[in-house]
């Protein structure tokens, strides 16, 4: 059992996890973990973009209120200032780190337009490769630094919690099988979404929600976790994750057609496939629920869209697909969750010494349902911001966590998933009933089988499959007591949007 020290542990080597590394080793030692090999997580998935105000014809203000409007009004205005006006800032500090964006003529960064926004404002690189080339950028400007200490292949398995203070964690070393004990002055949990607990999602294999399972078993405030958000557009494909189909691709003027041949998405919303996500991805629902196909056509880019998005372009090739020519199959796939840990502006939780930001964070920006590449520079602000902040926190006294005692019972067994029919079970659950269409019936049946499987659980050994299950057991007890449609939570049953203050819950776990 290895013991390690240093002022700041991270977990998770997305872009909110290396951009607090980078701002916290300016004051002291960093040990940034992740279960993956870096950089890691949903960040280099993303294709959109970084949505930032740098237009003549854009300003913060105008940013700002898109926020407000996609999020149903559930965003924490504080939160989605501090996300438009810091955003410019990053985003300018990233460009001088050789971030390399995409230009227009001019040589000034290309500004594409997505669903929500009123103006082009994301920026990108290599097409659709903005989260690949956003991951690479931070990652190499981390490795440079001397007191970043890397942990690949690292599981966490608890947080060292006493009297309400964190004061480090213990993990295992998926490579040698060994335990690894951190203490430190302060735990940032940067580990991402939970997209792998619905039977199909666009999450990297590894989103399994252990950061939210972690927090939640510590004692962290947790809220708004009935907010889950389907990306209207995963490619048509028997696959885990699901391919992305960027909304980039709407941006440019790709239109979705039903079986018939026939653009639907105006009957649902004024701005057609621009509309805010929960809107086009209910559109699309709609659609197949009465037995039509629903296609992503793009031939209105014509040629241009293989050089546009050269990664879509190749990953349907690969797929028996021809661009522009064919449709492109498409379906609605989970994708981001707008709730979490609950944090401050500066990423504290309600456990003195622990914080976090990224997706796993709840600071209110994103309210009920996330704007179009909001969420890489969600990372880039609020990694920053909690990495200065953590330089306020002291050592704490280092005591054996009895925790710490279970340490050597676990091993590698421990933490896969594989073809695990328990997962498989939980996956295909959360997908049918705690989907995007809800319902008090559907939701019931969920809970009560969610407890089932929790007494089936007890005893059992895989940590992963714990994970899940209580993140899953948290999302659909918030999506049974939230009795209103709001955003990307829907209720067939309150499908009109509205309800009384009296039958909507504070959704604080």
């Amino acid at each position: 059992m290895q013991h390690i020290e240093v002022d700041y542990v991270i977990i998770g080597s997305g872009a909110a996890g290396l951009s607090c590394a980078l701002k916290a080793s300016e004051s002291g030692t960093v040990a940034l973990l992740t279960k993956e090999t870096m950089p890691s997580g949903n960040t280099p998935l993303a294709q959109g973009g970084i949505a930032t105000v740098l237009g003549e014809k854009d300003t913060y203000e105008m940013h700002i209120q898109d926020t407000l409007y996609a999020g149903a009004g559930e965003c924490d205005l504080n939160a989605v200032e501090v996300l438009v006006k810091d955003g410019a800032k990053r985003v300018k500090q990233l460009f001088q780190m050789g971030f390399p964006f995409d230009k227009s003529i001019d040589g000034k960064p290309l500004m594409g337009r997505e669903g929500a926004h009123s103006v082009p404002r994301v920026i990108s690189s290599r097409g659709d490769g903005s989260g690949k080339a956003l991951a690479e950028t931070l990652w190499s400007e981390a490795k440079s630094r001397e007191n970043i200490l890397f942990y690949e292949q690292t599981f966490v398995l608890e947080l060292l919690v006493s009297n309400n203070e964190c004061t480090g964690l213990f993990a295992l070393d998926m490579e040698k099988g060994g335990a690894l004990i951190f203490y430190c002055r302060s735990v940032v949990l940067a580990t991402g979404g939970c997209g792998q607990i619905f039977a199909h999602t666009t999450n990297n294999i590894n989103c399994t929600g252990d950061g939210f399972a972690l927090a939640y078993r510590a004692g962290a405030k947790l809220e708004n976790m009935e907010f889950i958000q389907f990306h209207p557009t995963a490619l048509k494909v028997d696959e885990n994750p699901m391919f992305l189909i960027s909304e980039a691709v709407r941006g440019k003027g790709a239109v979705l057609v039903n079986g018939n041949g026939e653009r639907f998405m105006e009957r649902y919303h004024a701005w057609a496939e621009l509309a805010p996500r929960d809107i086009v991805a209910r559109g699309i629902f709609a659609e197949l629920s009465n037995g039509n196909q629903v296609s992503l056509d793009v031939s209105p880019l014509g040629k241009k869209f293989a050089k546009l998005f050269p990664s879509i372009f190749q990953a349907c090739k690969k797929r028996g697909l021809s661009l522009p020519e064919d449709l492109v199959p498409v379906v609605p796939a989970a994708h981001f969750i707008m709730g979490g840990i609950r944090t401050d502006l500066n990423g504290r939780t309600s456990i003195k010494g622990l914080y976090a930001c990224g997706e796993v964070a709840s600071t209110g920006v994103h309210g009920a349902n996330r704007l179009a590449s909001n969420s890489l520079l969600e990372g880039l602000v609020f990694g920053h911001r909690v990495g200065g902040a953590v330089a306020c926190e002291q050592f704490r006294s280092n005591k054996m966590h009895s925790a710490v005692l279970r340490a050597k019972s676990f091993n590698r067994k421990a933490i896969d998933t594989g073809d695990n029919k328990f997962i498989f079970a939980l996956r295909e659950l959360m997908w049918c009933k705690v989907g995007l269409v809800r319902s008090e019936e559907g939701l019931t049946d969920a809970v009560e089988q969610l407890k089932e499987m929790e007494r089936n659980l007890l005893g059992g050994q895989n940590i992963t499959a714990a994970n899940m299950l209580t993140v899953a057991c948290l999302i659909a007890r918030n999506a049974l007591a939230r009795r209103e449609t709001l955003g990307s939570h829907y209720r067939s049953d309150f499908s009109d949007g509205k309800s009384s203050d009296s039958l909507r819950p504070a959704s604080n776990i």
